[in-house]
């Protein structure tokens, strides 16, 4: 048998904690700080970060302009305007109209030095594994091994990573489906789908990562012809634990835009990785980790869980209480799985 401690951060993240690296930093230490004490120097531990943890890194040295704005919009407008130049000659060196992408391309080598420096120094310093959460990245020509990052097209995913406690990257993912009316309108691209059909060991475990509406078992709409499960294929692979960082950008206790007689959580619960687990054969567990961020007009909430297939059927083996976007809800969940 192996056992394995899994945990779920669930962090309140302000505008200020993406001042500057020193902050950034600063906010996930203190969160691993609290979690150090349930580790075990006998047990792996695998740390998982929620989805766009490092987006709003784009605002690092800039925070003066953007709490100028009422909007994230107008945030990245007026950005936007002060390197005016340095976005058109992105624009040009990728060969993109995309205002939106070359924003993206422009911060990009700053938002993965202080995301991937972070998440290194983590990882060594508490010894643990860490699924990063998520950023909008370019691809990069050096696979996302290295502190410096290339831009190898003008192509923007959403990117995860995690690290072993050496600080070594064993594992990227791009997120496959994107979110309508959210994703899709940020001239994204959707990761291929061989980039999510990966696995990696710890302690003999097989584990994946599924970023957020990947580990969802039906789309949201009608009208999303290239939606593809990731979690049954995961499952036929052999992964046993899924990392599924998330960021849910409508409210938890309000109605779900989409199916307006259902919650949002309900519908979490309905159609996520939760209403699959009693058909799978080797996915035991999924860890998901929920953002929570409200900012200008922008708000994420969500009650982070540990999810747990059993004899009985499916389980939730950890939980928080909480789950709107307050300093209070702030939380990590914690489980140990112990093979069969």
């Amino acid at each position: 048998m192996a056992s394995i401690d899994l945990f779920a951060v669930q962090p309140y993240m302000t505008l200020n904690d993406y001042q500057n690296a020193s902050k950034f930093y600063h906010k996930l230490d203190q969160l691993f700080a609290a979690l150090l004490p349930m580790t075990s120097h006998e047990v792996p531990a695998l740390v998982v970060l929620p989805e766009d943890l490092a987006t709003f890194l784009v605002i690092a040295d800039h925070l003066e302009t953007v709490m100028q704005a009422k909007t994230m919009n107008e945030a990245f407008t007026k950005l936007g305007q002060r390197k005016a130049l340095a976005l058109a000659l992105t624009m040009a060196r990728y060969r993109t109209r995309s205002l939106r992408q070359a924003f993206f391309l422009l911060h990009a080598p700053k938002v993965w030095e202080i995301w991937y420096g972070a998440i290194v120094q983590l990882a060594r310093r508490y010894h643990v594994y860490i699924s990063a959460g998520s950023a909008l990245l370019p691809a990069d020509r050096n696979h996302w091994r290295t502190p410096l990052l290339n831009p190898a097209s003008h192509h923007i995913y959403n990117v995860s990573f995690t690290v072993n406690p050496l600080g070594e990257i064993i594992h990227t993912t791009q997120k496959v489906n994107l979110v309508p009316t959210q994703e899709d309108v940020l001239d994204l691209s959707p990761g291929g789908i061989e980039q999510a059909l990966k696995t990696y060991d710890i302690g003999g475990i097989p584990c994946a990562t599924a970023i957020c509406y990947d580990a969802f078992r039906i789309p949201h709409t009608e009208n999303e012809p290239g939606f593809s499960p990731i979690l049954p294929r995961l499952d036929a692979m052999g992964a046993q634990i899924v990392a599924q960082p998330s960021a849910n950008p409508w409210p938890w206790d309000e109605p779900f835009p989409f199916q307006p007689g259902h919650l949002r959580r309900d519908q979490w619960r309905q159609e996520g990785a939760y209403s699959m687990l009693s058909t799978f054969h080797n996915i035991s567990v999924v860890v998901n980790p929920q953002l929570l961020f409200s900012a200008l007009d922008i708000h994420f909430d969500g009650q982070s869980t540990i999810y747990g297939r059993t004899i009985n059927g499916p389980t939730i083996l950890a939980q928080s209480p909480h789950y709107h976007a307050q300093p209070s809800s702030e939380d990590i969940i914690h489980t140990r799985w112990i093979t069969e």
